[in-house]
């Protein structure tokens, strides 16, 4: 049995920038045998001992006694959870990820370039130095997908290149070989969907929405999570009254590095009715590194625990926000009044083009001649669902019991809307 520990100090090479250190695990020793908290494994980009860190992974790698042929096929047509690996420039390498990948139980899909691989529409990306050569330094890829993983022998000094140019990852071969099992087998199985709610102008109750549905999502059968995206807001936890309710929030995540395990993240959050909540404490300064480190990593791990997360984005969240690249969909609250449909215009156009499909959701009430149809093609978006507003809503929520609000009438627009999103949010 082999144990690969991460490294928790930040990750820096000779020669090199540093590399991103809460996706980027150390190239540690590897050593035989049990102890898989036991300090003493030395680091090789610090030199400092390694220890076990709260909520991340100590991963252990055990191939199967009838390991099946590995199979590399062409990037014709692969499903988009694939995992591809452009074509390295040793024939040794390359036998060695195949054979990685059969003890993960993946197939891989073989690619001569970076951009043949980006258009297969991949999951995972696998890559060595020299395929790097020539990318940027801002990132191989767009929002989240795909994750590129540089791999490579400690001799070629494979952090070097993947820190020059962006890449999510890196691990050295063999010693990194059980890490790099584990994150394609977990990677590979099935993936939960992240949706978030985003409000157009200040007080349209995106933030209300997003609790309304997950309690709605949850009583169909999901399991969801609702996950606070707006640490400037006034926090889910006052509208849920969960202010004393134990479990983790986003504060004591902040200093996470590395894979956090799903299972054991969905164990330490603490449960509102039928659902989870991964909340900002209101009145609270966020930790300034949340969103572009922590944010990504937790809510990949969210995917492999809950079949829907919920994400509160807050009030027009800007182009290229951490949690916004995150989505697989966004739903956006916008009203039929002209100042404030003006404003939901405003705000979606200033988003670009790589963002993922927006869906309006239009709340009363209605300026005269209009309706949610209408509304819905004034920002040319397609119609989730209209969202009937009751003064009730405001008075739950400030007193902590929005989910005690069980209106037929809003129950079955609720559910209208998640169906809209099918098949994104099928059970």
């Amino acid at each position: 049995m082999y144990t690969l520990l991460f490294c928790p100090a930040p990750v820096t090479f000779p020669d090199a920038p540093p590399l991103h250190p809460s996706s980027t695990p150390c190239p540690c020793t590897v050593s035989e045998g049990a102890g898989s908290t036991t300090p003493g494994f030395r680091s090789l980009c610090t030199g400092r001992r390694v220890e076990s860190v709260a909520m991340t992974d100590t991963l252990f790698w055990r191939p199967g006694p009838q390991p099946r042929e590995a199979q590399v096929t062409s990037a014709a047509l692969p499903p988009d959870e694939s995992v591809v690996l452009v074509r390295p420039a040793e024939q040794q390498l390359q036998d060695e990820v195949a054979r990685i990948s059969v003890a993960a139980g993946v197939d891989l899909v073989l690619a001569e370039t970076l951009a043949e691989a980006e258009q297969s529409r991949p999951g995972i990306v696998l890559v060595d130095r020299l395929g790097l050569r020539g990318t940027g330094g801002a990132g191989l890829f767009t929002r989240r997908g795909p994750e590129t993983v540089c791999v490579g022998y400690a001799s070629d000094q494979p952090w070097t290149q993947a820190a020059q140019a962006g890449a999510d990852r890196v691990v050295v071969l063999p010693e990194g070989s059980a890490w790099l099992a584990e994150y394609l087998a977990r990677s590979h199985g099935p993936a939960g969907r992240v949706i978030g709610v985003a409000g157009t102008f200040g007080g349209s109750g995106g933030s209300t929405l997003a609790c309304l549905l997950a309690q709605e999502a949850a009583s169909a059968g999901h399991t969801v999570l609702l996950a606070d995206g707006d640490p400037a807001g006034a926090g889910l936890e006052h509208r849920l009254g969960a202010e004393y309710t134990s479990g983790l929030r986003w504060r004591d995540l902040a200093d996470v590095r590395g894979t956090v395990n799903p299972q054991q993240l969905a164990s330490a959050l603490p449960g509102i009715g039928s659902f989870s909540l991964l909340a900002h404490p209101a009145g609270e300064a966020p930790p300034g590194r949340l969103g572009l480190e922590v944010l990504p990593t937790v809510l990949q791990a969210a995917r492999g625990s809950y079949g829907l997360t919920i994400l509160d984005l807050g009030t027009s969240p800007a182009p290229g926000s951490p949690a916004l690249e995150q989505c697989d969909a966004v739903l956006a609250v916008a009203a039929g009044q002209p100042g404030r449909l003006l404003s939901a215009r405003s705000w979606y156009a200033s988003l670009g083009d790589r963002i993922p499909p927006v869906w309006a959701v239009v709340r009363g009430p209605m300026a005269e001649g209009l309706d949610e149809v209408r509304v819905a093609a004034l920002l040319d978006l397609p119609l989730a669902g209209y969202l009937p507003w009751a003064r009730s809503l405001n008075s739950a929520q400030d007193d902590g019991q929005l989910l005690r609000v069980r209106r037929r009438r809003l129950r079955r627009a609720l559910a209208g809307i998640l169906a809209a999103l099918d098949p994104l949010t099928a059970p």
